[in-house]
């Protein structure tokens, strides 16, 4: 192996990368190993026995996390998600949304811990499988809802190969449609049949399934959503959960709920054409798995194509009865799989181009009403895709990528068409419209000191709910931090004293009003001492003490219960430190302390 040098820097990347690939205990057992998906635990997936012999592992152990993140889903729209991820470790998580599609194979046994970091109770519901009664995930049925800091394992054998669905079942009115919600593939069992089980934010499988690959060139998985951006912000708006269940739970009216944004693999047009352009070449057969996981009906229509339906909820559909259309109708929940087919035969497909492909009704073809927008995307045949990815098109789609265009700033034709200009494009109508030649009707007079009135929209005019909602918060990583940021500190060289402490962290220490917490949010510390800490995680998730001003950065973090020790060194100067927990949100609602080093400093206070 040839080692080059790239100085310390490259060193560190070099040993990260290192040890992202290295398998972790559990894989290096049976000698099965699956890429981690960058910022994921070794553990996140693992892979166990081959038992039936056919040269690929037939158990499989997903260990996934709930976890809250915004995401800019067209320009300018920032939308909060929760979304069922990989075990994340670190800082950064893989979390986005929709939530990852599982892909397993017919016979594997199956094993899903779901380890629940968020702040509200979740389960796992496996739609369309067939699985024993007590692991269908519906709370106080079939299971207790999984408590924030508990965790739950759903086990059964994959039965029969197709498309499902997996979604929690807790307030499926509310967290299904908050992202809690993703695809599900069982492979048909092949040998030799190795391929990820993880694909974050669903999109084109590249690493087809043997039997997929004997049929098909390419694979997609399309899962299509909507919602109403009202109650994705409620968890931006507040930090008090016991707020945030009364808003989401009791105030918003689920019955008059108002989609407004609607979504293929979480992106709305132009971000589609970035994220999942459906790319392909003449004579081929592609393969689209397709989720409706929103709560409408939605008619799917391929310009320039006709596909053939081949299964319906992930069953086969008999060869007698299969349907050749350019549109498709998946109600709530529905899956279908298509064969697209790219033969110019006059029949299947019109030959090679730029065709969209969007749901027919025609407002999720909108951004909040603004179009181009929502699930549009395109089938691209590759001589039309640019070097940057995007599809070559008639006109420059550029307009589309400014946040301007979908805020309203800008008019959505060319201002010279009404001979004007964007500057002078909304004074013309500050004059009142002169009535016809012949015509008895009389202009209309302005207000006073004003434009004359503007017909107002029904829609306007009365709000769909009643629920109120105050400005979103600017929640960032640091948000609500006792500690301003400052400059990173070094430890001491020389330790002049030693110190033990011991530190509990979980939801056991949680105060009125939090989820998680540290038993001790304010620890002094002397100058210059040599600190041995003692993290007691008393839940089934992880959690970690972070000191992130000190350099390096100190982290000690790993999956409860249980206990865990390392050692740091303070810096020679008085200063005030944070601590807290690095699991995304975790320190939003508990897990956050300072270090009183000395007498203190900076922007330090006690909590």
């Amino acid at each position: 192996m040839m080692v080059r040098r790239y100085g310390y820097l490259g060193a560190v990347f070099a040993l990260a990368w290192l040890m992202a690939a290295a398998p972790s205990p559990a894989q290096a057992a049976t000698g099965w190993h699956e890429p981690r998906i960058p910022g994921t635990s070794k553990d996140a997936v693992i892979l166990g026995r081959d038992l039936d012999g056919d040269g690929d592992p037939d158990e499989v152990t997903i260990n996934l996390e709930v976890i809250e993140v915004r995401e800019e889903v067209y320009p300018g729209k920032v939308v909060t998600f929760w979304v069922f991820a990989p075990e994340g470790e670190g800082m950064v998580s893989p979390a986005r949304f929709p939530s990852p599609t599982i892909r397993v194979e017919q016979g594997d046994r199956i094993k899903i811990n779901l380890r629940n970091t968020h702040y509200f109770p979740h389960t796992i519901h496996p739609h369309g499988t067939i699985h024993p009664n007590a692991m269908d995930g519906v709370p106080d049925i079939t299971q207790a809802a999984v408590k924030p800091g508990e965790a739950f394992t759903y086990e059964f054998i994959a039965k029969n190969p197709g498309t499902f669905f997996y979604h929690c079942h807790v307030q499926p009115d509310v967290h299904v449609l908050m992202g809690l919600q993703g695809m599900f593939i069982i492979e048909p069992n092949r040998p030799n049949n190795n391929f990820r089980h993880l694909i974050v934010g669903a999109g084109e499988i590249t690493d087809l399934a043997v039997a997929q690959a004997e049929q098909y060139d390419r694979e997609y998985s399309l899962v299509y959503t909507d919602i109403d951006d009202r109650l994705n912000d409620i968890p931006a708006r507040y930090k008090d959960p016991r707020r945030i269940e009364k808003k989401m739970h009791r105030e918003y009216d689920s019955t008059r709920r108002h989609p407004n944004i609607f979504m293929l693999n979480g992106r709305s047009f132009p971000f589609t054409l970035r994220d999942t352009l459906i790319k392909v070449k003449p004579n081929e057969r592609i393969k689209l798995r397709i989720l409706n996981a929103g709560a409408r009906v939605i008619s799917l229509h391929t310009h320039g194509h006709h596909p053939i339906l081949t299964h319906v909820d992930g069953y086969p559909v008999p060869e007698a009865a299969r349907l050749t259309r350019d549109v498709f109708t998946l109600t709530a929940a529905q899956r279908i799989d298509l064969e697209l087919r790219t033969t110019q035969d006059d029949f299947y497909a019109s030959g090679p181009g730029v065709w969209i492909m969007h749901d027919h009704t025609e407002q999720a073809v909108t951004n909040k009403g603004i179009g181009p927008g929502g699930d549009i995307t395109i089938i691209a045949y590759e001589e039309f895709v640019k070097p940057d990815g995007l599809p070559k098109t008639a006109v420059s789609l550029d307009r589309f990528f400014d946040p301007d265009f979908y805020s309203g700033k800008v008019p959505v034709f060319d201002p010279s068409i009404f001979n004007t200009t964007l500057s002078d494009y909304e004074k013309g109508w500050t004059k009142p419209r002169q009535p016809e030649v012949g015509s008895k009707a009389a202009p209309v007079p302005p207000a006073k000191g004003g434009s004359p009135p503007e017909p107002v929209s029904p829609a306007k005019e009365e709000s769909h709910s009643t629920l109120k909602l105050p400005p979103i918060r600017q929640r960032t990583a640091a948000v609500e931090s006792p500690v301003r940021p400052r400059a990173v500190v070094s430890p001491c060289a020389k330790p002049r004293s030693f110190r033990r402490i011991v530190l509990m962290g979980g939801t056991k220490v949680a105060r009125e009003g939090e989820v998680y917490g540290f038993d001790r949010r304010e620890i002094r510390l002397r100058k210059c001492e040599e600190v041995e800490v003692t993290l007691e995680n008393t839940d089934s998730i992880r959690h970690a003490f972070k000191i992130p001003d000190l350099a390096p950065l100190f982290n000690l973090e790993f999956r409860g219960p249980g206990k865990r020790t390392a050692r740091f060194v303070t810096p020679d100067e008085d200063v005030t430190l944070e601590f807290r927990c690095n699991v995304p949100g975790h320190e939003n609602f508990g897990m956050v302390g300072v270090i009183v080093v000395g007498k203190g400093g900076g922007a330090g206070r006690k909590l």
